[in-house]
């Protein structure tokens, strides 16, 4: 009993050593709810956030978008820890756009920044894939809503 405990802590600890942290951080003039979604589940209320408010959450790795509100265009896409220990992420406007969005990282991957519905950062359609970049798993990106 005492060994599958053992190996029950190593996995999980493991499992968060390399997880990566999305700061959710709301310089709109109006409140943000931050919404995630992801493929098989329904989508989920991360955090709702008044002007100037942020929030912190930590994801081990799947692939899943924020955006502002259940009917919410603007995606931040992640996909965390995915492939040799790479996140990858970028920016979507291929449903629509309605919230200016930026991604910065703390490991060194480019920051993108969508401020208008032809922005350049962003995907405006589904093959475009010069628009998702990859940066190493284990740091912290900033999720600005309203940049």
């Amino acid at each position: 009993m005492k060994f599958e405990i053992l190996c029950f802590i190593f996995v999980y600890s493991c499992s968060y050593a390399y997880a990566s942290n999305v700061k959710f951080n709301n310089r709109c003039g109006y409140s943000v709810n931050v919404i995630r979604t992801a493929n098989g589940q329904s989508p989920v209320s991360e955090c709702n956030l008044g002007p100037g408010q942020s929030c912190t959450r930590g994801y081990g790795s799947n692939g899943m978008n924020f955006k502002n509100g259940y009917g919410g265009k603007t995606l931040a896409e992640f996909s965390f820890n995915s492939y040799n220990g790479l996140d990858f992420y970028d920016l979507s406007v291929i449903v629509g756009y309605d919230t200016p969005m930026q991604i910065t990282t703390s490991t060194g991957g480019p920051t993108v920044t969508c401020t208008y519905k032809g922005c350049p950062d962003a995907y405006q359609y589904p093959s475009d894939n010069s628009k998702t970049h990859g940066t190493r798993t284990g740091g912290t990106f900033n999720v600005n809503f309203c940049p």
